[in-house]
């Protein structure tokens, strides 16, 4: 017996594991930020059918999401000393460049301003050093 579009209403019981992966692979599409339109016409799924599973599978949903935001994020994030040391060395170069020239060349006005840039934006990498508490140290201990 064919079924013309998979329902949760209409899934015998042979059908539950396909239902299960089909509750899968609706996590992982919600999680990717797909429309329930899409996701309907990929898993040829009711759009009433994916809107009780979102009710159901909310949670899961949220922590692929979580999941993934955080694999991106530390797939590009970049240390504040990693940034401190790629601004260094862009204000180093500029510098050695602006060594070479003399200040009568409009190039020069744009590369001072360039420096100054750098200089700012190391200005808002600076954090305050200060001496942990001994509950700070007592917390950071295994």
């Amino acid at each position: 017996m064919a079924l013309a579009r998979r329902d949760s209403s209409s899934l015998l019981p042979a059908d539950e594991a396909g239902k299960t992966e089909l509750k899968q692979q609706f996590i992982e599409l919600r999680a990717k930020g797909h429309s329930y339109r899409k996701i309907a016409k990929k898993l040829d799924v009711s759009i009433g059918t994916l809107s009780s599973w979102r009710q159901e599978l909310e949670g899961e949903i949220a922590t692929l999401k979580a999941e993934e935001l955080d694999a991106l994020y530390e797939r590009y994030y970049m240390t504040k000393q990693q940034k401190i040391a790629q601004l260094g060395r862009q204000l180093k170069a500029i510098q050695k460049e602006l060594r070479k020239r003399d200040y009568s060349r409009l190039s020069t006005e744009k590369l001072l301003d360039m420096e100054l840039k750098v200089y700012e934006a190391l200005d808002t990498e600076k954090i305050e050093l200060r001496p942990l508490s001994s509950q700070e140290i007592e917390e950071l201990k295994p």
